[in-house]
């Protein structure tokens, strides 16, 4: 998802489209094993991309209809063919093309779910207030977001390093947050929701699970790699630089004594 007047990180290319598939299912279980919504009908997904956290959703929980807002149309196209290839039941989902600042939504829903998209708005507040126009009162608000500050490898190279630096300094710039996790019981509380918790998620990978940790490592050697296009573009990192990270990665990825660990946060919280 990105909205009107943002850059969006990752781009729109069919490679980064098909990783987005790929990511979610790599990570599921570290989010949707503590995600409960058994008790509600009528879902709202903010950014909902090219479906494939919908696709987990509509999976895990059977008797949900869900409504995906996304402002990228060919997001849009991409998410309909990803989820009638998994053989997705269509009738229960549909999509609308709109910025989520600004909902205009006929519906309203007694649930919503908002997934790595407030680290790349400028105003992931104005979001938050939006979405409360579209929610019945006590309607249940589940919001996974990044913290990027936690990433950390071990052995610790510069190749990394540096270029999680640009990363996160390019994602600033463009006006995103990699750290807009830690944000959200501010953020929560000032748009008026209650019963607010957080809890952290993620990776502690050591030498006691090789083949997770090698999983994960080129999962987010491919999460890296999917700004460098845009960086390239406008100057910010070399090929070179991007090359060198991405073989970095790799030894890492095979060293059997190498640490993977990242955390990011989920917020739970209910509609007044």
């Amino acid at each position: 998802m990105s909205e009107k007047g943002n850059k969006y990180l990752h781009g729109y290319e069919e490679v980064e489209q098909e990783r987005l598939m790929e990511q979610a299912n790599v990570i599921e279980s570290k989010i949707f094993d503590f995600i409960d919504y058994e008790d509600c009908q009528r879902l709202l997904e903010i950014g909902s991309g090219v479906g494939a956290q919908t696709e987990i959703l509509l999976r895990r929980f059977p008797h949900l209809s869900i409504t995906g807002i996304e402002y990228e149309q060919k997001q849009i196209d991409k998410a309909k063919k990803n989820l009638a290839s998994k053989g997705c039941e269509m009738s229960r989902i549909s999509f609308i093309q709109q910025d989520a600042k600004n909902l205009d939504l006929l519906k309203v829903f007694d649930a919503a779910f908002v997934c790595w998209v407030l680290e790349h708005v400028t105003e992931p507040i104005e979001i938050l207030r939006s979405m409360k126009s579209a929610l019945l009162p006590h309607a249940k608000v589940v919001i996974t977001e990044v913290l990027n500050s936690t990433f950390y490898t071990y052995p610790v190279r510069k190749e990394i390093t540096h270029y999680w630096e640009i990363y996160n300094d390019y994602q600033r710039s463009i006006g995103g947050d990699p750290e807009v996790g830690a944000k959200l019981g501010d953020m929560l509380e000032k748009c008026g929701y209650r019963d607010i918790s957080l809890r952290s998620g993620g990776f502690h990978l050591d030498s006691r699970e090789q083949e997770e940790k090698k999983k994960v490592f080129t999962y987010w050697k491919n999460l890296m790699s999917s700004g460098a296009s845009a960086m390239i573009g406008e100057g910010v990192i070399s090929e070179a630089e991007v090359d060198s990270m991405q073989q970095t990665m790799d030894e890492l990825r095979d060293m059997p004594d190498s640490i993977f660990y990242y955390r990011f946060i989920q917020a739970t919280a209910y509609n007044r």
